[in-house]
């Protein structure tokens, strides 16, 4: 805690011309492009982040589900060289951490690769452990019109200046979980629990006790149920519908300019919306893991189905439009995440405060994914998806976000860059 403290005093009462809310893939990376692009920017820009090290709630989800490969290619990552991973592979001799068919790495290689890449943040002061409890724009205050407060449990409430705020936060903090499904997790608080609170690692110690009901059609579903099974678990896969096989989350199509330029001119955001769900669908499954999840004795999956009832003798008993399912230790609601701006509390004033136009709880942004009508506050990730597509929160949203505001967000950086450093206290 004291050092956390110290982190604290070395941004209270400062003037910062760029703040980055978020410390995961899309804040490090945005990060990392601002300080090659332009290297003095590194002496005005912070990162603020809950947790005490970078990409720390990437690296839990991965290790939570057991994920051995991500789905991405090896051409999207935090780093603008398109070759950066293969290159980091060959040069370390882990060729065999690149799997077909597009050379997606391991999570060991990736993790590895952002590693390196941190240390040119790491050079420079500029990322904090700083949980953020309220972002005010007082409009015509000067150049630095934000005001970004930390949480009074940790800091004493104290805050900082900023000319130009950047939202990398994902919808890590949306956990979804469907209606039907809220009163039972009520009554059975520890035997039914969404993904993001369930860890693998945890499981493979305990005694096979029981079948672990896992609940989604989507990869985490199908990666979960892969790592439990090869924990010795008896696991049944329960979806809604039949499940899928891609290779991606979303058509590839949405990385090029004929679906962007095409989603740019659809004017109407609630059909944007639409389509973005029309393409991301009810999640897929990769051909690897579908492999491994059919003629697996060890999992039962029961597709086009629903949970009619739960109840508990001393195991859950689990009720489907199938048949009965006895003897359940565990359910796991792979259910995903469904992100509204409103859900974050620190945002809250501020969207009361100055209107924010939102579609289905996603902000409206202008094309440089700066929102309205709040001045130089811009998105990235799946704040930006009405502007990027369905491609936004993914690895490489990252880059589509980066070149829709670089040049704005570049423009806080002072020419006289000598006479305004961050640490530079406010007068």
């Amino acid at each position: 805690m004291s050092d956390t403290i110290e982190i604290m005093k070395s941004l209270a009462h400062r003037n910062i011309p760029i703040t980055i809310i978020g410390g995961g893939i899309h804040g490090i990376s945005i990060a990392v492009r601002l300080m090659r692009d332009m290297p003095q920017a590194a002496r005005h820009i912070v990162i603020l982040d809950k947790h005490p090290q970078p990409l720390t709630e990437w690296r839990n989800k991965t290790e939570r589900q057991g994920m051995t490969f991500l789905r991405s290619p090896a051409v999207h990552h935090i780093t603008s060289d398109s070759l950066g991973i293969v290159d980091y592979a060959q040069q370390h001799d882990r060729t065999d951490a690149l799997a077909p068919p597009y050379n997606q790495p391991s999570t060991e290689i990736f993790w590895d690769y952002c590693m390196e890449a941190v240390k040119e943040i790491q050079a420079y002061p500029i990322y904090h452990q700083f949980n953020v409890s309220k972002l005010r724009w007082d409009k015509g205050t000067g150049r630095f019109p934000f005001r970004i407060i930390s949480d009074k449990k940790y800091y004493g409430g104290e805050g900082f200046r900023s000319s130009c705020v950047i939202l990398a936060i994902g919808s890590e903090d949306c956990a979804y979980v469907p209606e039907a499904y809220r009163d039972w997790q009520r009554r059975y608080p520890n035997r039914i629990l969404h993904s993001s609170q369930f860890s693998v690692n945890t499981y493979q110690r305990l005694e096979k006790t029981g079948k672990i009901v896992i609940v989604g059609g989507g990869l985490t579903a199908g990666t979960l149920a892969r790592s439990l099974s090869e924990c010795g678990h008896s696991v049944v896969l329960v979806a809604r519908k039949q499940l899928k096989t891609e290779q991606f989350d979303f058509p590839p199509i949405w990385l090029g300019p004929k679906a962007l330029t095409e989603f740019a001119g659809e004017s109407d955001f609630q059909r944007r919306y639409q389509i973005i769900q029309e393409n991301r669908g009810e999640g897929s499954i990769t051909p690897d893991v579908m492999e491994s999840l059919e003629n697996n004795e060890n999992i039962r999956i029961l597709p086009q189905t629903l949970i009619r009832n739960i109840n508990m003798d001393k195991h859950l008993i689990v009720e489907t439009t199938r048949d009965v399912i006895t003897n359940v230790s565990q359910i796991i609601l792979a259910t995903g995440y469904r992100f509204d701006l409103r859900d974050y509390g620190f945002l809250q004033a501020l969207i009361k405060q100055h209107p924010i136009p939102l579609v289905c709880g996603l902000p409206i942004l202008d094309t440089n994914l700066e929102f309205l009508p709040v001045k130089n506050l811009f998105g990235s990730g799946t704040v930006a998806q009405l502007q990027i597509g369905p491609a936004s929160g993914n690895i490489a949203g990252a880059n589509l976000a980066y070149q829709r505001f670089r040049d704005r967000v570049l423009a806080n950086v002072p020419k006289n860059y000598s006479n305004v450093l961050v640490g530079q206290k406010n007068r």
